[in-house]
């Protein structure tokens, strides 16, 4: 972290630093820290997508501030309009709002484009059972699994197939 933080204040125009950082704070558990810097990166550079989409999905993760996450996320898909990373982070911060219409729309894309990406396949499974559709949820939460295995509890997911299971 402090040799990121060096860089960062080394090179201050270079957006990929910022970025960084913030996945170094989140791994290291600092998420207020990602979140404070995100905050002065997407104003620093307001049409960076990745910044944008970062902060957004940072925020949908924590379950704060959702609808600035929204908004956040959709100015990162204005800019590139069909990122499924963007779409996920997108339909994750309405499945955190209990927009269920808007979130299985954004992350059914998402998990069409990326079906090997652990964390989108995850979303989706759980947009799917929330709408009723628990043999869905399992292929995807499967999917997940069999996926990239970044950034999943694979336990949690294994946990979510059995509960899922016993609604089929």
């Amino acid at each position: 972290i402090a040799l990121m933080e060096s860089a960062m204040r080394s090179a201050p125009e270079d957006t990929a630093s910022h970025l960084a950082l913030a996945d170094l704070y989140v791994d290291a558990g600092r998420e207020p820290d990602a979140v404070k810097m995100l905050e002065a990166a997407s104003k620093k550079f307001p049409k960076d997508a990745d910044v944008l989409n970062f902060l957004g999905y940072l925020l949908a993760e924590r379950g704060e501030r959702l609808d600035e996450a929204i908004r956040l996320v959709t100015r990162a898909l204005q800019i590139d309009p069909d990122n499924p990373s963007y779409l996920d982070s997108l339909g994750w911060a309405h499945l955190k709002r209990g927009e269920l219409d808007q979130a299985h729309k954004h992350l059914a894309r998402a998990a069409e484009a990326l079906p090997t990406n652990s964390v989108i396949q995850d979303h989706y499974g759980d947009v799917l059972v929330r709408i009723g559709k628990p043999a869905d949820a399992v292929a995807a939460w499967t999917k997940a699994l069999q996926g990239d295995g970044a950034d999943i509890d694979k336990a949690a997911i294994e946990k979510k197939i059995i509960n899922a299971k016993g609604k089929m």
